[in-house]
């Protein structure tokens, strides 16, 4: 598998270089062939190669009252339910979410970017491994986000409700989508000092280890966030949240995007129009990262996730930064590179210690 992803990578990488010279129908069966072979890869890889994969497992063969089929969405019950019908073993639980994922974000993509090959190498170089190969159901709920981001941005908000509608019968932790209607195409100079202001004032929350859930009624919050405070209390959640904020590259790499972003919005968004709207998503992903980790690091670290899909957005508006395009691409490339090495490792460290 690790091989089929490196060549997977510097594959779609190479070919990014040249994409603007390709004929159109050229360029869109070299897109359709990347796209089966990350279904293939994603489908085809072994249990306990991933982290998540011995979790699915046992959820794919649990029985119908065992609580993690009661807890788990409607969509997932359906597909485990119709795979059995006709015997399938868990790679076709596998398979079903990667052909039902990659050609929604492949879709979205190409809809999205003047370039998509570059793009989609971003996409691989770190989310791919993330929606395909461990969250898979948060996966086809974050492409479906993609497509609502689209619709907003193009003023079609009863198809952006209907997308982010979709994401939720996926995964429920979607509905918290919802909250890009509070939000418009505009940037004022005070909506950036907030903006800026997020990610220091976050991370003083985060260290200080504050649960902003005491602000809550417990009328409110009920069992959910008892369980939550059980859960971090017994240690469970440090367990399950995985690598922390202050050691991940990844998000200290989206940091630095999130600012170079929010300085330059007013050239980038000229060059690509969802600008806007990917900083400010982004900024609610900080919001979840920062403020709800004296909660919970696992749904900090899950929402956070979930709303940096919107950083392949801000990467890719990040090409039309630099003159000229060559430069672009080959500045692109390192970093896209560098976040492929960094995945790659942190995937394997996860394994190591699981």
């Amino acid at each position: 598998m690790v091989i089929s992803l490196i060549l997977l990578f510097f594959t779609c990488l190479s070919l990014s270089f040249f994409e603007e010279r390709f004929k159109e129908r050229d360029k869109v069966i070299m897109y359709i062939l990347l796209g089966l072979a990350m279904i293939v890869i994603a489908g085809m890889r072994e249990v306990g190669s991933t982290p998540d994969s011995d979790a699915y497992e046992a959820m794919y063969y649990a029985k119908d009252g065992d609580i993690t089929i009661l807890l788990t969405e409607p969509s997932f019950s359906l597909i485990v339910s119709f795979l059995q019908t006709f015997s399938f073993g868990i790679n076709g639980l596998f398979f079903a979410y990667a052909i039902l994922s990659i050609p929604i974000h492949l879709s979205a993509f190409w809809r999205i970017s003047r370039i998509p090959l570059l793009t989609l190498t971003i996409y691989i170089s770190y989310y791919y491994m993330m929606h395909e190969m461990v969250q898979i159901r948060c996966g086809v709920a974050s492409g479906l986000f993609l497509w609502a981001i689209y619709f907003y941005t193009e003023n079609k908000k009863f198809l952006t409700l209907l997308f982010i509608l979709l994401g939720i019968f996926f995964h429920y932790s979607a509905a918290a989508g919802l909250v890009i209607f509070f939000f418009n195409n505009k940037l004022p100079r005070w909506q950036k000092m907030i903006l800026y202001s997020i990610v220091p004032v976050g991370i003083v929350v985060y260290f200080t280890h504050f649960d902003i859930s005491t602000l809550i009624p417990d009328e409110w919050g009920g069992l959910k966030l008892m369980k939550y405070r059980t859960m971090r209390e017994k240690g469970i959640d440090d367990e399950l949240a995985g690598w922390k904020f202050e050691m991940n590259l990844l998000i200290w790499m989206n940091i630095v995007l999130y600012y170079c972003s929010i300085y330059y919005h007013d050239y980038l968004v000229k060059h690509f129009k969802y600008t806007t709207i990917a900083i400010k998503l982004q900024a609610v992903g900080f919001c979840f990262l920062f403020f709800v980790n004296g909660l919970s690091q696992v749904v900090g670290n899950r929402m956070n996730d979930y709303f940096s899909i919107a950083s392949i957005l801000l990467w890719t508006a990040s090409y039309y930064a630099f003159y000229p395009q060559i430069l672009s691409k080959v500045i692109s490339s390192l970093i896209s590179t560098f976040r492929f090495v960094t995945s790659m490792i942190a995937y394997a460290l996860a394994l190591l210690f699981m």
